[in-house]
């Protein structure tokens, strides 16, 4: 609702043009209907008509300005018939003293209350009365009905002095303002309030295994995606063949971050091309043009491995993003979950302390952020009152209003039941809590196990692939001892003396990966493998044992 001296005086903007027009003198108040009918802002003159604005001309009243439609809009009052007989009785409002029919004086008329969209005025602004005395000298008409104005008194109905009166009973009796009342109504403050905290402990608890229900999901969720991305890169890297260190590289490491990654950094080893040439000597430094070649020539892995690329490292990377991205993903839902826990618990404390304030005379008046009225100085807080803070969020203020805060509404008779609920909420929240640490600790250890998995299978790709094949250097172990002499072949025994000496990574990067052009003489072994079957001339064949010769 809007206060009556709040819109005169204010100025008039047309909304189709955005310029000033009028000011606001008066409000044309209609007492048969008990509405507001428009807004004065020319009054009569000598050669003139009084200028109105309809109300239903009005777009918005604002703090600063009242809108309207257009010029327009602000017609001569003459053209309105119901405005026109209102503006000729020439009806004053200020001063006019509000007596009951059963003679109560309930003040002299100060400014009204109406609604800024129907027009209908809600109540009264008085000085003096018989409820005046406690509350500065003003107090608030609820505005009946009908209202009978006439020279110097308006008449109302008995019942309006009732609803002046404070109704402070049942739970609002608990948080009266004098100890008397508050003695008088503990009693039926303690079973009323005990009855809301098993309301609002119930609906805490659904809101815990809501929560705790939602985690659970979101955890099993989250397991599921991490296996199924671990067998994804088991499958991959149980199905790559002679050929899958380049196809290796790529996918895990994206072509134009290896070409990023190799330029102005040398090379560990030479790097030779497809049909022998060399391309880079160990040592050189990699051009913008060299790292262009090797692409063309399908051999940019080899360059970003010969580089140092580390494709473990960047599994690495790549799972720890994946498992902080899937953690802050489901962090952020739980953490939204505990968030709107804790404010339902807010907002069902809110909602049983806001009712405590019904019936409570209003002592400052309670705006919306846009100006609106929401409660009067002086007025009885009534459903609709409560209705309106609420729409608004002023649930604090109007709680302030009527003498009251969040603290002293929930605090009576009823104390102890109260305080165990709020222990109950807060154990509510820490379980949630505690829920997401632990699935984030869950989340860590299978993180790490599938980078060690991969890890693994990294290194056992690595170690199949170089098995078989010469070195291209002398491989020593720390002791200077020759694990492996320059073109000597990769063994089983070499890997095993290789990395429990801690060069096994010296090992794998030195192996000669160019295909050998080997002559039918050399394709002759001077030894029998194992498993080697030799003919005999005979038709037959057998398996002979390692130590025989070929003579």
């Amino acid at each position: 609702m809007r206060k009556g001296s709040d819109v005169i005086d204010k100025v008039v903007v047309t909304y189709d043009a955005g310029k000033k027009i009028e000011r606001i003198l008066d409000l044309i108040f209609d007492q048969n209907r008990n509405q507001i009918l428009g807004f004065l802002v020319e009054e009569k003159g000598l050669f003139r008509d009084a200028k109105v604005i309809p109300l239903q001309e009005v777009q918005a009243i604002g703090l600063d300005a009242i809108v309207v439609n257009s010029k327009a809009s602000v017609v001569e009052a003459h053209r309105i018939p119901a405005i026109k007989e209102i503006l000729h009785k020439g009806i004053v409002l200020r001063g006019t003293k509000i007596l009951t029919t059963e003679g109560l004086n309930l003040g002299g008329l100060v400014d009204l209350f109406f609604d800024e969209h129907s027009g209908l005025v809600e109540g009264y602004e008085v000085s003096g009365g018989v409820f005046a005395d406690a509350y500065s000298g003003r107090s608030f008409v609820p505005a009946p009905e009908t209202l009978k104005i006439g020279d110097d008194v308006a008449f109302v109905p008995p019942e309006t002095a009732q609803m002046m009166a404070e109704q402070v009973g049942g739970i609002r009796g608990a948080v009266n303002a004098t100890e008397d009342r508050f003695q008088n109504s503990a009693d039926s403050a303690n079973r009323r309030l005990q009855t809301v905290a098993q309301t609002v402990n119930e609906q805490l608890q659904n809101s815990v295994e809501n929560v705790n229900r939602r985690l659970q999901e979101v955890s099993q969720n989250a397991t599921e995606q991490l296996q199924a991305a671990t067998d994804a890169t088991s499958s991959k890297l149980q199905d790559f063949n002679q050929n899958a260190t380049t196809s290796l590289t790529n996918n895990l490491v994206d072509p134009a971050q290896q070409k990023l990654y190799v330029i102005g950094k040398q090379v560990e080893r030479d790097v030779l091309t497809p049909d022998g040439s060399i391309l880079l000597l160990q040592g050189q430094e990699v051009t913008p043009d060299d790292a262009e070649v090797s692409d063309r020539l399908g051999i940019l892995d080899e360059l970003y491995r010969a580089t140092g690329g580390s494709l473990t490292a960047n599994i690495s990377r790549n799972l720890q993003a994946a498992a902080e991205s899937t953690s802050n993903r489901i962090g952020n839902a739980t953490h939204s979950s505990v968030a709107n826990l804790r404010h339902s618990i807010d907002g069902l404390a809110t909602q049983v302390a806001i009712q405590q304030a019904k019936g409570r005379r209003v002592l400052q008046t309670v705006r919306a952020n846009d100006g609106l009225i929401i409660a009067a100085s002086g007025q009885i807080v009534t459903e609709s009152v409560l209705e309106r803070a609420q729409t608004y969020g002023k649930e604090a203020e109007l709680l302030n209003a009527a003498g009251l805060d969040l603290a002293t509404a929930v605090r009576s008779g009823a104390s102890e039941t109260w305080l165990e609920t709020k222990v109950q909420m807060r154990d509510g929240v820490s379980v949630a809590q505690e829920n997401l640490n632990t699935f984030w600790q869950t989340l860590k250890k299978q993180s790490e196990k599938l980078q060690g998995r991969s890890a693994r299978a990294m290194k056992k790709q690595r170690i199949e692939q170089a098995l078989g094949r010469p070195v291209t250097r002398v491989i020593l172990d720390p002791q200077d001892n020759v694990i492996l002499n320059v073109g000597e072949l990769i063994t089983h025994s070499a890997v095993r003396q290789a990395e429990e000496s801690g060069v096994l990574n010296i090992l794998l990067s030195s192996v000669y990966t160019k295909e050998p052009e080997i002559s039918d003489q050399e394709l002759r072994a001077s030894e029998h493998g194992m498993a080697a079957l030799v003919y005999h001339g005979n038709g037959r064949s057998q398996i002979e044992p390692k130590s025989i010769l070929v003579n």
